[in-house]
């Protein structure tokens, strides 16, 4: 009698040995990176990063916790993962974030199988955290999609460069970069600040009055450029830059000409015809309107800051 096969049941991929509070260890082929930074749970912290994972793959079949984790926990998943737990299948895209304050259920779940699709996260604690959350608007509790995450890995990357690699992490660089996470995502939610949302017609006329800020076109010109007529170009420029064409370009001139005080060579007339006013009166008047001072004062201040920096 011919005896039966022995049939191995095959192994679920489980994450690498590694301490937990460790980097991982060098390894060339390894594309995902996590380490964790703490512990305890601080009630009275306005800001600590607790732990950091760059494109982990997902290895827990089901991550469900009904009582959250006492501090916010932020995630992006590279590809649709399963946020339902009634539902076997991918309940999200990819690009999915998810921002969970403390003590809120979490569930996520690899959609395929484990050791794959990858997602990248921090815990973070604070009461600093939930004034950026709220000052930003951002979604919590509830799943939205982003375009990209580049935002997200580029602030991931620079927090865990700063935990791992500083002597003590610096808490303002830790703040600025989660406060940069944030307002990056703000702008990706919000369509309408995108560059992708402008019109292209006003995106070429910005770029026309950029780079030939030293005249104000006729609107009959710029409006052609735009393919639009006058008075849309005007009312649509406005909206999405909030000034009007000619207070766009007057922002410009000023800019150059600020700059260009930095230069003890460069007489105002001088500077005034560069940035497009052969008269030097009406330059000087539009240079105090808009810094509170006259050219010749404001660069007799910045000469009296370098002469005091210097003792």
């Amino acid at each position: 009698m011919k005896s039966a096969a022995l049939i191995i049941p095959q192994e679920m991929p489980q994450p690498p040995a590694f301490v937990m509070w460790n980097a991982l260890p060098p390894d060339e082929n390894r594309t995902w990176d996590r380490q964790w930074f703490g512990h305890e749970l601080l009630p009275e912290a306005t800001f600590n990063v607790r732990g950091i994972g760059i494109r982990e793959p997902m290895f827990n079949q089901n991550v469900d916790r009904p009582l959250g984790t006492g501090d916010w926990l932020i995630m992006l998943f590279h590809e649709p993962p399963r946020l339902d737990c009634s539902n076997a299948s991918p309940s999200a895209p990819a690009m999915t974030l998810m921002i969970w304050p403390p003590g809120v259920p979490q569930f996520y779940s690899w959609g395929n199988e484990p050791g794959s699709e990858p997602h990248s996260w921090m815990h973070v604690e604070g009461t600093w955290v939930s004034q950026q959350i709220d000052t930003m608007e951002l979604p919590t509790t509830k799943p939205f999609k982003v375009p990209g995450d580049s935002v997200m890995i580029l602030c991931l990357t620079a927090m865990l460069d700063e935990m791992r690699n500083a002597l003590l992490p610096d808490p303002i660089i830790l703040q600025n970069l989660f406060e940069n996470w944030g307002r990056g995502v703000r702008r990706q939610v919000t369509t309408r600040n995108t560059v992708a949302a402008i019109p292209p017609g006003l995106m070429r006329v910005r770029h026309h009055l950029d780079v030939d800020f030293q005249r104000i076109p006729p609107l009959q010109e710029l409006a052609a450029i735009a393919a639009m007529s006058e008075s849309h170009l005007c009312h649509r420029f406005r909206e999405f830059f909030g000034s009007s064409i000619s207070e766009y370009v007057i922002r410009k001139r000023m800019a150059a000409a600020q700059r260009m005080l930095y230069n003890p060579d460069m007489r105002s007339g001088e500077i005034a015809e560069a940035v497009g006013y052969p008269d030097i009166y009406q330059f000087c008047k539009q240079f105090k309107k808009t810094f509170g001072v006259s050219p010749t004062q404001y660069r007799q201040q910045q000469v009296q800051r370098v002469q005091k920096a210097s003792h």
